[in-house]
């Protein structure tokens, strides 16, 4: 097995957590992402409890909205440094979600309140 070979046997092997996303994308550039993708989710959220009223927009939803909008600002930093045979979308999802959880149920449990 040549070089090439085992590292991509390795990168293959690799876990996702937030270490291995931080190696790949600066924490002031994943902060400012999120920030941003909480703002855009609080006016999705906003704009469907409008329309539809509360019931259809609890935590959870606030959560994935929040946390795909985040991974679609990402997205090119971490498909250009992850091999292409690597499913890595479900695992940055939930070690994104994990990371930013706390963070995500303070602005949710802000906005109910101005609803």
């Amino acid at each position: 097995m040549n070089l090439q070979e085992s590292i991509r046997k390795i990168l293959r092997e690799e876990t996702i957590d937030i270490t291995t996303i931080l190696r790949r994308i600066p924490l002031d550039d994943l902060e400012r992402e999120f920030e941003e993708s909480l703002d855009m989710a609080s006016n999705i959220m906003l704009r469907i409890i409008k329309k539809h009223g509360k019931k259809d927009m609890n935590l959870k939803i606030f959560i994935e909205i929040t946390i795909s909008v985040l991974i679609d600002g990402i997205h090119s930093e971490l498909i250009s440094t992850l091999p292409g045979d690597v499913q890595w979308y479900d695992e940055v999802k939930e070690t994104l979600k994990e990371h930013y959880k706390n963070r995500i149920k303070v602005k949710y449990k802000k906005l109910i309140p101005e609803l």
